[in-house]
């Protein structure tokens, strides 16, 4: 790892679902965790048949701004169809949510890997058992929730991304601005859910500053982004550490915002990276 960044102690949600009874209380885990430089919350979940467990968790992991899901598996994995049922159900909603990066893990007790389920063993999945436990769970989020030399947080990103409420001083204007931080960009494309407009878009100096006037190569397109129509934009003006780019917004943001870069100057966009803004609880940088 860089000089230049240090981990952070991401907070982690552990998670007890059970059907008929709770068997044992898991709250240990909590001091064993912060030990290990992990700040945890512990809850316990009875399943309930009138209410689906996503319901439940997705509010949870939004409200507190958790940076990983701690799931407890027991037998019940195993031994009762509608527990499998309901817990992958939550995973699925919780990508839907939180995105595809979300660290989701299957914390087992009394189980071996291969009683669990192949739909719970797309995760990653830690013994109890295992004395390397608490080691394997820092894996995960090892080099995921970073500090870069400036301060500012991150998560496993390409860029440094910024949320500008009240942009250029009008208070109904947001500005989301990305800039790179390691190589330049000459071909760079925002994507944005296709129902949504923006009020403006380019590059311009970093930190806030105001668009340029002038785009090169002004490029746009429609596409497809977890099964929701998308329209993509962007340009040819270079993308660096001192300039960004810049798409602004009358009113909410977008549900997502994914940037990345293209092949060609009129070409579509290659491999992007995508945030939320309704999960952010901080402004002005992506945590």
């Amino acid at each position: 790892m860089a000089d230049s960044q240090s981990i952070v102690h991401p907070r982690l949600w552990i998670n007890y679902p059970y059907i008929d009874k709770e068997e044992r209380d898991f709250s240990y885990l909590v001091p064993q965790l912060k030990n290990d430089n992990i700040e945890a919350v512990y809850d316990s979940f009875r399943m309930m048949s009138d209410t689906h467990l996503w319901a439940r968790v997705v509010p949870r992991l939004i409200s507190i701004g958790f940076d990983g899901w701690l799931y407890i598996l027991t037998h019940q994995c195993f031994t009762r169809k509608t527990y499998t049922d309901e817990l992958t159900g939550a995973i699925d909603q919780v990508v839907k949510y939180m995105g595809p990066e979300f660290p989701m893990i299957g914390l087992m007790h009394g189980i071996a890997t291969q009683n669990v389920p192949p739909a719970l063993r797309v995760r990653p999945c830690i013994s109890l058992g295992d004395p390397e436990w608490k080691r394997q769970l820092s894996a995960v989020f090892k080099n995921r929730v970073l500090l870069g030399k400036d301060g500012k947080m991150r998560k496993d990103t390409c860029y440094e991304w910024r949320i500008h409420s009240c942009y250029g001083g009008d208070p109904s204007m947001t500005a989301i601005e990305v800039r790179s931080t390691d190589e330049r960009i000459q071909y760079w494309r925002f994507a944005i859910p296709k129902s949504v407009e923006t009020a403006g878009w380019g590059q311009g100096p970093s930190g806030g500053a105001d668009i340029s006037r002038v785009r090169f190569a002004e490029a746009k397109g429609t596409g497809r982004h977890e099964g929701r129509d998308i329209t993509w934009f962007g340009a040819a003006n270079t993308i660096s550490d001192t300039e960004s780019a810049y798409a602004v917004f009358l009113g909410p943001l977008p549900e997502f915002i994914c940037f990345g870069p293209a092949k060609s100057p009129f070409g579509p966009p290659g491999v992007m990276e995508v945030i939320r803004p309704n999960l952010l609880s901080k402004p002005n940088q992506i945590h």
